[in-house]
């Protein structure tokens, strides 16, 4: 894998964006391949990038990142024209050349944009035409009448995902973690209603109006809190009460429903949106349970709980326009009705793929380095399992830890781990004897989720597809 540089702003000695001598210089000529180190980084530009043009000059050359221009100055050390990369908007690709008096240098080549992350990592390449059909799939065969709530809590980047689902199944809600991402689905233009998922800061409440977000109310004092800021910034704040009926999250036991749901709505400039539940166990026989109410099933029970919550806040009077939602993406794929409400949080089915005919992503390294491990070896700290027979390995590195399990692919073969300390992962190559360092490792995650991301790992990710 090719070495990367990390994404702070390096200065480098006549690194700017003064041309100097540029304009004076005799144009120079193309002699081979341009190739940049890195070939990727983030979206907010700033780092360095090292470019071999090709070319036989050492003057300052000029560097056509897409439609952004810098100049880039010879650094003696590298043997290399050093520019820094402009900032981009999105995430993909941009083709890339270089000029200088006036003439090309070198041939055109591509440096790819990528949302924040470890840039040693390796990069992770989205198809956001299968997340588009996919969305447009659910769309198609989606219940009339019931409202469609998209979360958007697997990962980067978000307002790229966030503005694909709205143009394809022109969601009403969409559901986020916290207000960093509902700002980046604002500023990528979504124009559907948009709610945080879980605690929001009481001192975050002017960002929260300004980009028109909705939040949830997490007790009477935050209730309180939210008020006396809400004052002075004027405006109305629009709160969900989540309540936790078996899952040990978000939201209030069932009874401090009502309580909280009055204090929503005795303040002046706090309004009760939506009234939210998240089951835990949801299978297919929850249907049938449901029917019979069988309260021995735990979807049963938590349906129960939160339907008394429900009637207990309206019985008195209040949230008679709040939205009522709970199911999410198993709901609707296991088509359990009782538990549509108002609408659903549809997630997971958003980023489902069936590789590789339609592989939603694509995250691959390379082996670098491949050995023959003695009879006898360790391997790990503590050296519980050594080998009983020579064992061919390879390394490869940088990969983040993840709340979900990796495989690795080699030559066609998925290996096992034999070590994963994140920088470092040791692959069992005893059934790929012909691989060797250099050799392409597909990445996949677990076969049985069809969600993309957790945003548990610091990933850089970028976009195809449009």
């Amino acid at each position: 894998m090719t070495p990367v540089l990390g994404l702070s702003v390096l200065v480098l000695s006549g690194c700017g964006q003064d041309g100097g001598a540029a304009a004076d210089a005799p144009p120079a000529t193309a002699s081979g391949s341009v190739a940049l180190a890195p070939s990727h980084g983030g979206l907010s530009g700033g780092n360095l990038v090292l470019a071999d043009t090709g070319g036989d000059t050492k003057d300052p050359v000029t560097a056509r990142f897409g439609e952004a221009e810098v100049e880039c100055a010879w650094d003696e050390r590298s043997s290399r024209h050093a520019c820094t990369a402009p900032a981009h908007q999105g995430p993909g690709t941009v083709e890339v050349s270089f000029s200088a008096g006036g003439a090309e240098v070198g041939e055109k080549t591509s440096y790819t944009y990528t949302t924040p992350g470890t840039q040693d990592v390796p990069l992770l390449r989205v198809d956001t035409e299968t997340v588009r059909s996919n969305a447009e799939a659910i769309r198609a065969d989606y219940p009339m009448g019931l409202q469609l709530g998209a979360v958007l809590k697997n990962g980067e980047p978000v307002g790229v995902f966030g503005k694909v689902i709205e143009e394809a199944a022109d969601v009403d809600y969409v559901f986020v973690p916290k207000l960093e991402d509902a700002i980046s689905l604002r500023e990528a233009g979504v124009e559907a209603k948009i709610a945080v998922l879980y605690a929001a800061e009481v001192e975050d409440i002017p960002l929260l109006v300004h980009y028109d977000v909705e939040v949830p109310a997490t007790d009477p004092a935050w209730v309180e809190a939210a008020e006396q800021v809400l004052a002075t910034t004027g405006g109305t704040l629009r709160t969900h009460v989540w309540v936790d009926t078996g899952m040990g999250r978000e939201g209030v036991v069932p009874e401090e429903a009502l309580p909280l749901a009055r204090a929503v709505e005795d303040a002046e400039h706090l309004e009760l949106a939506g009234i939210a539940t998240h089951f835990s166990t949801v299978t297919a026989e929850d249907g049938a349970a449901i029917e019979r109410n069988d309260t021995a099933n735990t979807t049963v029970a938590q349906k129960n709980r939160f339907d008394e919550a429900v009637a207990s806040i309206r019985d008195a009077g209040l949230g008679e326009n709040a939205l009522i939602h709970a199911g999410a993406s198993d709901v609707l794929a296991e088509e359990i009705e009782p538990l549509y409400y108002d609408l659903l949080r549809v997630g997971g089915m958003f980023f489902a793929s069936s590789p590789p005919e339609t592989r939603l992503y694509s995250w691959t390294t390379e082996l670098t380095q491949v050995k023959t491990l003695p009879e006898g070896w360790c391997i790990d700290y503590g050296c519980t399992e050594p080998t009983t027979a020579p064992k061919k390995v390879g390394i490869v590195n940088h990969i983040p830890s993840r709340e979900n399990e990796l495989t690795y692919t080699v030559g066609g073969k998925q290996v096992p781990v034999l070590l994963d300390h994140g920088t470092v992962v040791t692959l069992d190559l005893s059934e790929v004897p012909e691989a060797a360092a250099g050799d392409e490792v597909q990445i996949d995650f677990s076969a049985e989720a069809f969600h993309l991301l957790d945003a548990t790992a610091p990933v850089p990710v970028t976009t195809t597809g449009g």
